[in-house]
């Protein structure tokens, strides 16, 4: 589903999470604490101007997945930049009873990272910002350049056109994951 499609179900995560004690006010912003092992940067999730992001999006979409469609193990596929965020939305699912503490137990949750995709400006690339990227063209992608960079090395001379296709794939799959 879209990040839309969770739009409606925001308040209602929230007024589970905040009924539980675990919303509180921060500096201009509502947020809640994680703290596991050390103190961390609060989780906002509603912003000063009372607006919704990414986090209470994720939480709506967590409740939604894990009440409505019965999940038993959710696994989120993003770029390592969003370990730490998804570590926080686990820590407040945990703390909201809505995942189990003891992390072989289902339902559960698993946070999948991968490189950063950066857009053509060499920026961490954002799909709200932008028009999304397919996986399969960002794959093509990475086997067209590693090939024309083979090529342009001159390290090809002595593969057939259909090695050159093989090492292609291998490298530039594997310089995307």
């Amino acid at each position: 589903m879209g990040e839309s499609f969770y739009n409606p179900y925001i308040p209602l995560a929230l007024t589970e999470l905040n009924d539980k004690g675990l919303i509180e006010d921060g500096e201009d912003a509502k947020v809640i604490k994680i703290i596991e092992g050390n103190k961390v940067p609060p989780l906002i999730v509603t912003k000063t101007d009372g607006g919704y992001n990414y986090a209470s999006t994720d939480l709506a979409a967590l409740w939604y997945q894990l009440n409505e469609e019965k999940a038993e193990w959710i696994i989120y596929v993003t770029d390592v930049g969003q370990r730490e965020h998804f570590k926080k939305i686990f820590v407040a699912a945990k703390s909201a009873g809505w995942l189990p503490a003891d992390e072989s137990k289902y339902p559960k949750t698993s946070h999948v990272g991968f490189g950063l995709v950066l857009g053509d400006d060499g920026k961490r690339f954002r799909t709200r910002s932008t028009e999304v990227v397919k996986l399969v063209d960002l794959l093509d992608e990475a086997k067209i350049r590693c090939k024309a960079a083979l090529v342009e090395r001159g390290k090809v001379a002595e593969w057939t056109a259909e090695e050159l296709e093989q090492m292609a794939e291998a490298v530039g799959y594997g310089d995307v994951k």
